[in-house]
Order: structure tokens, then sequence, then C-alpha cells
């Protein structure tokens, strides 16, 4: 199909793109003439098709993003730049779909060019938001449902980026939203796999407190009802920074591996100020 994104794939379009040596079985039509008789070759033109670019979003709204220091929680940020991609993508003309990853359930949104499928999207993240705080309260109150949340929330996030592999068709913009908290080298794998043939974006949401530990000493914490004290030392701090610095360091590896974009939103900013330069970029 048509549309207004520029394709990664390239073919005979509109949009001249670049002149390559004539490889066999390339339109002998495309043969630019006039640099073959200046070279010692048969040389043939490119150009840039200009397709449909489906946007699909994975966003993650598991217990890790169940968190905030400062502004809002990073589960409300993934969800409103979420929304705010959808909306943009349907302006364009292209169709939207996604996959909600909660902390018990996966959402499903097949790709489609209407306000109904953003309309689901905002449904399905408000639900999903709407679940974290219920899923607090149950642990709170049954100590026996703890142990049944973590059996159902024992998919980590590789697990859901090679599920969207079988969704997601060649050349989509796929945006993956996550604060990505069990990141392996399994999801390093899934995610070079899936930027081979998907413009991928990867949106990393974090918090102050996570990337800058107060200083040592006794710190009162608190789940909204109780205020426990927690005792913060040195070696724990030296031990929280090389697992910040080693899911940093996969994050990295797998934006090279994948050759995808890596935004960092943190919830001191609005979803807005975040997207700007993706867009304008």
């Amino acid at each position: 199909m048509l549309g207004s994104s520029r394709s990664k794939f390239r073919g005979r379009g509109m949009e001249f793109d670049e002149v390559r040596p004539y490889q066999a079985g390339d339109d002998i039509r495309t043969i630019d003439w006039k640099v073959t008789a200046r070279a010692n070759g048969a040389y043939t033109k490119l150009f840039r098709e200009e397709r449909e670019r489906p946007c699909h979003i994975i966003v993650d709204q598991r217990n890790s993003l169940f968190f905030g220091s400062t502004g809002l929680f990073k589960s409300v940020l993934a969800a409103e730049i979420s929304t705010a991609l959808g909306w943009a993508a349907l302006a364009t003309g292209d169709r939207v779909g996604a996959q909600i990853i909660g902390q018990q359930t996966e959402i499903d949104i097949r790709a489609k060019n209407s306000r109904k499928a953003v309309l689901k999207l905002i449904h399905e993240l408000h639900q999903a938001n709407t679940q974290l705080l219920a899923n607090k309260v149950t642990t709170d109150t049954n100590d026996d449902s703890q142990s049944q949340l973590a059996n159902t929330s024992s998919k980590k996030l590789s697990y859901y980026i090679d599920e969207s592999q079988r969704i997601v068709r060649p050349g989509t913009a796929v945006f993956v939203i996550s604060d990505f908290y069990d990141i392996d080298q399994a999801a390093v794998k899934a995610i070079s796999k899936l930027g081979r043939h998907a413009d991928l974006t990867l949106i990393r949401v974090t918090d102050p407190l996570e990337e800058h530990l107060p200083a040592s000493g006794s710190l009162p914490i608190s789940d909204g009802k109780r205020v426990a004290k927690f005792r913060l030392t040195s070696k724990t701090k030296d031990v929280y920074r090389k697992s910040v610095d080693q899911r940093a360091s996969l994050l990295n590896q797998a934006t090279t591996l994948s050759k995808s974009r890596l935004i960092m939103a943190n919830t001191t900013l609005t979803a807005r100020k975040i997207l700007t330069g993706v867009f304008q970029s």
C-alpha cells in the first residue's frame, strides 16, 4: 500500500536515492546510461519507495514500572508516551497496533487505521495501570497471592519481543517502551533480531531516584500507607550501581546490534517534550 512514510526498502519508487553497480536481476529500465558511459561497467538507479508504515507499540506495564519519586510513576509516563505515539501515527495515516505487557496478562491490539484502535489502546493502558494498584492491594491483604503473582509474571521482556515478531511486518515502525529492568542476553538477541526488519526505537523510562541514590544512612520508605526504615550502606550502593550499569550496557549493546534509536524518558519530563525530538529527527 502507498503511504506518506519514507520506507527503508528501496525499489521503483518516485524519489531518487542512489546509483550503484548493476546486479543480476535488476530491471534494465533503471540503468543509468550517463553513469554507465563514464564508468567501466553498468550502473542502475535506486529509488526510495513510499509505503504505508504501520506503527506497533510494545509498552511495559509490569510491577517494576509501578514506581515514581518525582512527577509521576514510570508506568503512567509509559502510558502517556504510548498514547502520544498512537495519535501521531494515526494523524499521518498509518495503522496503529500494540502489545501491552501487564504483570499477569498480555493484550494484543491488531494494527488498524482508525480512532477505535487508539481508543482501545488508551482503554487497555488504563486497565493495566489500574491492575498494578490492584496487585499491590492484593499482596498487602493476602500473603498467598504474592507467590501466585510471581508464578504468573515469570515471563521476561525477551519473551514478549520474540512474540512481537509474529505480528510485526517488515518495515513497521516499532516502539519498545520499558524500563528494561529484566533485560538480559536473551532480550538483546530478540531486540537485535527484531531490528533486522523493523524501524525500531527503544524508549527507556527512568526515575531520578533510580539513577542517583541518596547518601548512605537510614532512609524512610513508604508504599503510601506504611512507613519503614531502610539502611543504605556504601556496599549496598555499590552492588546496586553495578546492576544499573549492567542493564545500561546490555541496552546499549541491543541498540547497536539492532541499529535502533534509543530514547531516554525521565519522569521529570512530559511525554510531549520527550517525543518532540523523535518526530523532528
